[in-house]
Formats: C-alpha cells, sequence, structure tokens
C-alpha cells in the first residue's frame, strides 16, 4: 500500500433527519467538546458520551432525546505501543457501539441521512508511518465493513495527526462528515494534506 494525495473534500449541506440527534462518543481529550459545540452552532442535536462507556450502559446510553443518525467515534493519540490494552478496548467498544447503532442508523438514511465516522490520531497517514498502536487501525476495517453492510449510510474512517491544533481537527471532521464522496471510505490529515491508501500499481 501507498499514499495518494487527495483534494479538499467537497460541501455537501446535509441536516439530522428531523427528532434525530448526533452521538459523540467522547476521547477524554478537548476534541469532542470542540466538536459538540461545532455542530450545536450548526443547529444539530447533540449527545457528548463519556469515554470508556461500559458494554452494559449502553442501552442506557441511548436512551437520549431523539434517535441517532450520526454517529463519531473518537479515540485519543495512541501509546506508540504494539497492541496497546486500552486501544484495545476500544476497539471492541466501537464493534458492541456498531451492533446497537446498526438499527437507528440505517431507519434514519431511510428518511434522509444518516453517518458513521471513527476518528483515530495515529500519523495523519492512516498508520502508514508508524505513528500510534496498530490496534487502533482495527477501526479502518470496521469502517470499511460498515460501508459494505449499511450502503445507504455514509462511514468513513478519518485519521489525524496528533500534532494537529485542536481547531483545525474539528473543522476536518465536520468537512469529512459533508463529504458527498461515498466511494472514499479511509482518509488521513496531516500538516501535509490530505491522504488515502492505495495498492501499488493501482
Amino acid at each position: 500500500m501507498r499514499l495518494r494525495a487527495l483534494p479538499a473534500p467537497d460541501f455537501l449541506e446535509v441536516a439530522l433527519p428531523e427528532g434525530c440527534v448526533c452521538v459523540i462518543s467522547d476521547d477524554g481529550t478537548p476534541l469532542g467538546g470542540a466538536l459538540a459545540v461545532a455542530l450545536t452552532a450548526r443547529g444539530w442535536h447533540v449527545a457528548l458520551c463519556p469515554p470508556a462507556v461500559d458494554a452494559t450502559r449502553l442501552p442506557e446510553i441511548l436512551e437520549i432525546p431523539g434517535s441517532p443518525a450520526v454517529f463519531i467515534y473518537l479515540t485519543s493519540p495512541g501509546e506508540d505501543a504494539l497492541f496497546a490494552a486500552e486501544d484495545e478496548a476500544r476497539l471492541k467498544q466501537a464493534f458492541l457501539w456498531a451492533g446497537h447503532l446498526k438499527s437507528p442508523l440505517t431507519e434514519a438514511a431511510q428518511h434522509g441521512w444518516a453517518a458513521w465516522l471513527t476518528v483515530t490520531r495515529l500519523d495523519g497517514a492512516l498508520g502508514l508511518h508508524g505513528g500510534g498502536s496498530p490496534v487502533a487501525g482495527g477501526l479502518f476495517g470496521l469502517t470499511k465493513t460498515l460501508a459494505l453492510e449499511w450502503p445507504e449510510v455514509f462511514c468513513r474512517a478519518v485519521d489525524l495527526a496528533p500534532e494537529l491544533p485542536l481547531d483545525r481537527a474539528a473543522s476536518l471532521i465536520l468537512a469529512e462528515l459533508h463529504d458527498p464522496n461515498r466511494r472514499l471510505i479511509e482518509v488521513g490529515w496531516s500538516e501535509a494534506g490530505r491522504v488515502t491508501l492505495e495498492a501499488w500499481g493501482a
């Protein structure tokens, strides 16, 4: 695999279906709050869930005002260690969220628009430069699988370089969320720009 440079995404104006909310799984850093503020300023109803939610509490967390139409899963910068325990736990948690959100997200898509977005902070190059724990890269595989299983739902995995400023990181997440290109699943952002992965010879 190699990196391929991408232009900045186009912007598609989207709105939550009536009675729906955007759920953000916080990562314990200021990014979750900044993203929630930015989305609320756009008129979206946002539910910011605490990090490390135990699986037994997922049904409780999902008892929020409105049905989830957008889910954004944030992960903090990794420990730069192989198979970091925290990253592995977060990956398992993402699979649990996917199980609980399949029905509401696919239903919301039938009434307008729905999205699943994962955000890692490996190296801004989808792990190709060796940043962070490789376990976090499992989120890329999960998102690609969901894109196949939920074709009506916008699915994207975004990897941000950890050194990106907070406001910049939040704005890039919003930009990817509004990209009309559904064929693009994996995107990395660093100060060098926007990239994706492609096979050699492609």
